[in-house]
């Protein structure tokens, strides 16, 4: 890994970091507080006429509105993660493509330092900035929890939940890191990030509506992160494993193809 490298990226996506960081907050902000008023007997009569198709899509259960802890990780989480999944995406994807939009490619990837202690650097980055959000979220949430329910936010089901959330967040990451050696445009990291973050969303709620499309599960983090089973207590580990290993397969085809790839001025 280059130090040098790994500062100038950091120094570089700070300001995203920031940006991104404070819309999830918000959004968390706005979310959690809300738990008190849909803890009412209207909100059960109101879920009793959903069909059921649809409560699974939207994560609706009598427990979702009962409990702060099952309403974080059922109702909140899915945005957060959405919201996370395209930061990470997008990030992954510049910090390899933005070098060809920018006609540094040539200059960089050809320089004394090998491609794979480059992109290494990279992904450290990402690695640091994704891990940073979500230890940040998880600090903001167990705070407006606390102050939302007292007594009733568990911190470690919720330490859990957003430790799935981190893997899933990698793992999409990870993806957007082995494709971004075949864009070269920052524009289209950006609609990658879209793509895959809503792409993940969409699927995970089509899984749920019906039997027919229930096998649509295994190609989204949702399933893999198992938020239900985090804040249970029992996160679904070969799940976390997966997604683990999606990120770690996604830096090393990301640095395979930057060996291969010939960059012009």
């Amino acid at each position: 890994m280059s130090v040098n490298i790994f500062r100038a990226e950091l120094t570089f996506n700070r300001r995203s970091f920031l940006i991104w960081a404070g819309i999830i907050i918000l959004m968390l902000a706005v979310y959690l507080p809300f738990f008190p008023y849909m803890d009412s007997p209207d909100y059960a009569k109101l879920l009793e006429g959903f069909p059921d198709s649809i409560k699974d899509a939207m994560n609706l259960s009598d427990i979702t509105f009962s409990d702060i802890n099952y309403y974080y990780a059922d109702m909140v989480m899915q945005y957060i993660l959405l919201l996370a999944s395209i930061y990470a995406a997008m990030l992954a994807g510049c910090l390899i493509s933005r070098e060809a939009d920018l006609n540094t490619a040539e200059f960089l990837f050809t320089r004394p330092i090998t491609r794979n202690r480059i992109a290494l650097s990279k992904a450290t980055v990402l690695l640091l900035l994704v891990t940073l959000l979500w230890v940040v979220l998880y600090v903001v949430a167990v705070a407006l929890g606390s102050l939302t329910a007292p007594g009733d936010f568990d911190v470690i089901s919720q330490l859990l939940v957003h430790l799935s959330g981190l893997l899933a967040t990698l793992a999409t990451g990870g993806i957007a890191f082995a494709v971004a050696p075949f864009i070269n445009t920052v524009q289209g990291t950006t609609s990658l990030g879209v793509g895959l973050g809503f792409g993940f969303f969409i699927i995970a709620t089509l899984s749920k509506m019906t039997s027919k499309l229930a096998f649509l599960k295994y190609f989204n983090i949702y399933y893999y992160a198992g938020l239900r089973e985090a804040v249970s207590r029992e996160p679904f580990t070969a799940g976390l494993l997966v997604l683990l290993s999606v990120f770690l397969l996604g830096v090393a085809l990301s640095i395979f193809f930057l060996n291969r790839k010939e960059f012009t001025g």
